[in-house]
């Protein structure tokens, strides 16, 4: 048999009081600043490097294609 179970409002707020999130700490949110101010150098440079890499093979490649397409023809 199945039971049935009522839900009251008040117990529903509790409920969602219980998940609610603790605030940050002041010294948290410090480490979490100074943590993505120290990575951020690095991002900049995995972007910067991987468009340079980019920019540096695009003419290789369309060389290749040339290449690739008169020895098809031959």
């Amino acid at each position: 048999m199945v039971d049935k179970v009522f839900v009251t409002k008040e117990n529903l707020q509790k409920a969602l009081d219980m998940k609610e999130k603790s605030k940050v700490g002041f010294f948290t949110s410090i480490c979490a600043v100074i943590w993505l101010i120290i990575l951020f150098p690095f991002f900049v440079g995995i972007i910067f490097t991987s468009l340079l890499m980019l920019l540096f093979t695009i003419p290789f490649y369309a060389i290749d294609q040339l290449i690739l397409r008169s020895t098809n023809n031959a």
